[in-house]
């Protein structure tokens, strides 16, 4: 994590640094734990469910799914599904705009902390952090999202920066056929 202007964001290592505006591409990247008994639950109504209301962000490929076994305190019914969703750059308003109803349409209930200043050599960075103790029995039972709107370094960096989320497997919807 580096701290600039008082907000965390993470970055990749060794990002040189910069005093030009960034006018790179974007990313918003989902992290949401979902409350369900098993991965066939999962798959079959709250990654549908979710996605109806959001849309389908990851281009279809699916949804990582972060086994989290490691873990010995956590709660088993918790199931974190993780999605990268790439967006064509330069910042527009727009962007933010359409960043901002898609978490409404998940919830009212964000936290949402923003630079929004196109001229930052960071580019424009938005966290939202939704949580709630009980999601109700309504799909998507969503217990717990972190979503990031940020620059994306891989083409500033060579190519060369990818996202790592520990042990993951694609976990796509049941597609009814």
């Amino acid at each position: 994590m580096a701290k600039r202007s008082g907000m965390p964001q993470l970055l990749p290592p060794d990002l040189p640094n910069r005093d030009q505006p960034f006018a790179g591409d974007y990313e918003i990247v989902w992290s949401i734990y979902i409350r369900c008994g098993n991965l066939q639950k999962l798959r079959a109504v709250h990654i549908p469910a979710l996605e109806a209301l959001i849309g389908q962000l990851h281009g279809g490929k699916g949804w990582l799914y972060e086994n989290e076994n490691y873990n010995e305190n956590r709660d088993r019914s918790l199931k974190r599904i993780i999605a990268v969703q790439g967006l064509k750059g330069p910042y527009t308003d727009q962007v933010f705009l359409s960043f901002i109803k898609t978490l409404y349409s998940l919830s009212s209930f964000w936290a949402i902390q923003a630079r929004l200043n196109p001229s930052h050599p960071q580019g424009v960075y938005a966290s939202a952090r939704f949580q709630r103790e009980n999601p109700g029995s309504e799909a998507p039972a969503v217990v717990d999202a972190l979503v990031e709107l940020q620059a994306n370094f891989t083409d500033a960096q060579g190519g060369t920066f990818s996202r790592i989320f520990g042990t993951t497997r694609r976990i796509s919807a049941a597609v009814p056929g």
